[in-house]
């Protein structure tokens, strides 16, 4: 039932005003409720437990604007064992919606699609069971939807460089709550950065990049070609820039915190 006590443009105001990271939300929230409900209903299950998908809140740039979508404490990653995760799963996610609290420290657990379904907003509601998004998966079903791999087995280097060193990122700065399964930590640090050989072969190919249309702005100007010359210009600074996360050793996020994870590169403030 939603609450319809709720003023949700007051409500949403108040909740951004003591906006809190995702990221440190999800971690209360796991060790304050969820595990302990597991601990009550489920007994003996060995699991492990991590924030490791795709959000802002994973990668740490999470603002009050980040709670408009796919953001709240019930977004949780629950790794079970294949045969567990086949037994159980269904019922897990049962009866954490009957266990778990419609808030938690003033933010809503129960999430809506919005008309088209594409994305997850928070919702406000009185009772009945909640609609979290704590879901039970296995590491090798997880690993091979986000990135196509298991990284516990042997990795080919025509993996590493398929994925997207967005989803790299995700991963690597998501966090692990539990570790039952004694696996999911590893997985994370084998996954930390690329191995030498293949970070070499990048290395190289993005100087190439940079070395193909270098000499394209001055041919541009001298033709009086000026947005020719400015729309590489651009563009080379956005490859400079993709060198630059290489030479660190970071990968890079996707457009929207590009240039936010850049700032904090260490050729950024030199």
């Amino acid at each position: 039932m939603i609450d319809e006590n709720h003023d949700p443009a007051e409500s949403m105001d108040e909740l951004m005003l003591r906006f809190v990271p995702g990221m440190e939300l999800c971690e209360a929230f796991y060790h304050e409720i969820v595990s302990p409900a597991l601990d009550r209903c489920f007994s003996g299950l060995v699991y492990s437990a991590a924030k490791l998908h795709q959000g802002s809140d994973v990668l740490g740039f999470d603002t009050p604007q980040s709670m408009d979508h796919d953001w709240g404490p019930a977004k949780i990653d629950l790794f079970l064992q294949e045969a567990d995760c086949s037994d159980l799963s269904e019922e897990i996610e049962m009866v954490l919606s009957k266990e778990l609290p419609h808030h938690f420290r003033g933010f809503p657990t129960d999430f809506e699609p919005d008309a088209d379904g594409s994305t997850l907003g928070f919702v406000f509601v009185a009772e009945g069971p909640v609609s979290h998004r704590i879901c039970c998966t296995t590491m090798k079903r997880f690993f091979h939807r986000c990135i196509g791999f298991n990284p516990l087995e042997p990795i080919a280097e025509a993996d590493w460089l398929i994925v997207d060193p967005q989803k790299l990122r995700t991963i690597t700065s998501g966090k692990v709550f539990h570790d039952g399964l004694g696996e999911l930590s590893t997985d994370q640090d084998s996954l930390r950065w690329y191995p030498r050989d293949v970070w070499l072969y990048l290395l190289s190919c993005q100087w190439g990049r940079i070395d193909q249309e270098e000499a394209f702005i001055a041919r541009c100007g001298d033709v009086d070609d000026e947005l020719g010359s400015r729309v590489l210009a651009a563009r080379m600074v956005e490859e400079l820039m993709r060198l630059c996360f290489l030479m660190e050793r970071q990968y890079w996020p996707f457009g929207k915190w590009f240039e936010t994870a850049f700032s904090g590169l260490d050729c950024a403030v030199t």
